[in-house]
C-alpha cells in the first residue's frame, strides 16, 4: 500500500514538472526587453505574483478603431511591459492609448521613435521598491522612477492603468 502511494505521489510530481517546463518553453523570454516586476507592487489590485500581459492583441472598438484589452494595463508593470511591447512592434496608435487622455497628444510618430530608440540603447527598470502609491483627481496613482531620476505617474482609470507622461523619451525632448 505504501509503494502504491509513493508511486502516487511521484506521478503526481512528473505532471507538475511537465507543465512549468511546457508553459516556460513557450514563454517569449528574450523578444521583450526585461522589465523587473514585483511580487506585489503599491497600489496594485492584486497581491499575488505580477503577471506579463498578454501579446500585443487589440480589440475593434465600436468606432473602427484597435484598442487596447484591459488586462494589458491591469497593474503599473503590466502597463510599463505592454509599453515596451508595442514599441517593439510599432504600433504608435496603441501605444498611445497606455498614456492619461492629456498625455496622447505627445505621442507624436516623432517622440514614437525616439522612445523606441531608448528602450533599445537603455535597459527599462521601474524601480518598485520605491515606488509611491498616492492619490489624484479622485484615483489611485503609483509613481514609479523607470530610469533612475524622474517619477513617472501610473493611474488607475477605469480599471486601467495610464502613464501620466512619456517616459521613454530622451532628456530634452517634449
Amino acid at each position: 500500500m505504501r509503494a502504491a502511494g509513493i508511486l502516487a505521489l511521484a506521478l503526481v510530481c512528473a505532471a507538475v514538472v511537465g507543465f512549468l517546463w511546457l508553459r516556460l518553453s513557450r514563454t517569449e523570454a528574450g523578444r521583450t526587453p526585461a522589465v523587473p516586476s514585483p511580487q506585489t507592487q503599491p497600489g496594485s489590485p492584486a497581491a499575488g505574483p505580477a503577471r506579463p500581459p498578454p501579446p500585443v492583441a487589440p480589440t475593434a472598438a465600436p468606432n473602427g478603431l484597435a484598442r487596447l484589452d484591459p488586462v494589458m494595463l491591469a497593474s503599473p508593470g503590466a502597463t510599463v511591459q505592454t509599453e515596451l511591447r508595442l514599441l517593439e512592434a510599432g504600433k504608435q496608435e496603441l501605444f498611445r492609448q497606455t498614456f492619461l487622455r492629456s498625455v496622447q497628444p505627445q505621442v507624436t510618430a516623432e517622440a514614437f521613435e525616439a522612445c523606441r530608440k531608448r528602450v533599445q540603447q537603455v535597459l527599462v527598470r521601474p524601480d518598485w521598491e520605491t515606488a509611491k502609491p498616492g492619490k489624484s483627481r479622485g484615483h489611485r496613482v503609483v509613481r514609479v522612477s523607470i530610469f533612475g531620476k524622474s517619477m513617472t505617474g501610473f493611474h488607475e482609470v477605469d480599471g486601467r492603468w495610464l502613464a501620466d507622461a512619456v517616459w521613454c523619451l530622451p532628456v530634452g525632448l517634449p
